[in-house]
């Protein structure tokens, strides 16, 4: 088995991107990326009525025959993410709370098929109680360090399903999904607020839109009644729908960050890029939350998958 480089795949619902990594600077050699998600994938294996682990396996090793680089037979592909779901590669059982972020209490199968030429890695996810991640489990342990290794820390991943995830002292003891982003896409296209709201550029024009909601998420009351404000500011022209699409957002960002005040920690790492980033970090910094805030830089998030999964295989072997 080489130890020169693997194949990182970071598979989810909607994406898939598979990286050549060179060990054990951890420089990425090559990029792939599909929007061939897992989700998609399941769907076209459901109409092919073939084997679905090797039509999975098939897939993926089309994708890997876009790399302009050639693939030695003895390298690892190292998969995280949705492929370990029931929608999945393979279905793998999760492992449970509490885990130490040097990976060495996650399950791993290894795959190895006469009709796929590598040697697979496949990472499980996590379950607690009430909640389950499959991918930002990887993610935290690419990230977290020796510094966070000593504190309490809540990680957040903002997202279609965002994640808080409390690391005390190197071990994930709990985590919380929220269903932020999905809700804001149902709601901004599938309700009657969808006549009220169009999509903009984030900027000044709408900063104080996006500021009102999250101040209105403070206040307590139900979200299935503030989210009608957002039709009457329409009715009663008091917005414009470019100011109620960041109004929408202010108040599901607000609700979800306002929970931070419940959970008891020395800081708080906002992992995000783009436009994400700039609507979480005002959204912290309005509810009192920016002194106890570190930001994590975007190019660091973007590989902590790849550096999640070396630290994972590595201490397996």
């Amino acid at each position: 088995m080489s130890t020169k480089s693997f194949i990182s795949v970071d598979w989810g619902t909607s994406n898939l991107r598979l990286r050549l990594v060179s060990v054990p600077s951890l420089t990425i050699v090559e990029e792939v990326v599909s929007p061939r998600g897992i989700k998609t994938v399941y769907n076209e294996w459901l109409a092919s009525g073939e084997e679905k682990e090797l039509y999975f396996l098939n897939f993926l090793k089309v994708q890997i025959d876009n790399f302009k680089t050639t693939i030695p037979s003895d390298l690892q592909v190292v998969i995280s993410g949705m492929a370990s779901s029931s929608i999945g590669l393979r279905e793998l059982p999760y492992s449970n709370l509490p885990f130490k972020t040097n990976g060495k209490s996650l399950h791993i199968e290894t795959i190895e098929s006469p009709d796929f030429p590598y040697t697979i890695k496949l990472i499980s996810g996590v379950k607690s109680d009430s909640d389950v991640i499959r991918g930002e489990e990887v993610e935290i342990i690419g990230l977290v360090t020796e510094k966070d290794k000593k504190k309490t820390v809540v990680f957040i991943t903002p997202g279609t399903h965002s994640k808080h995830v409390v690391c005390d002292k190197g071990v994930v003891t709990d985590f919380y999904t929220y269903m932020t982003g999905e809700v804001f896409s149902v709601i901004s296209e599938h309700t009657i607020l969808k006549a009220s709201i169009e999509k903009s550029d984030f900027d000044a024009s709408v900063l104080a839109s996006f500021e009102e909601g999250v101040l209105k998420s403070m206040e307590g009351k139900s979200l299935l009644n503030t989210f009608f404000k957002v039709r009457t500011n329409t009715l009663f022209k008091e917005k414009n729908n470019l100011e109620n699409y960041y109004y929408l957002s202010g108040l599901l960002i607000g609700s979800e960050l306002k929970t931070l005040e419940e959970i008891d920690c020395d800081y708080i790492k906002l992992c995000a890029g783009g436009k994400l980033f700039e609507l979480y970090h005002r959204a912290i910094s309005i509810l009192g939350l920016v002194s106890k805030t570190k930001v994590i830089q975007a190019d660091v998030v973007d590989t902590s998958v790849v550096k999640g999964q070396w630290n994972i295989i590595k201490n397996q072997l």
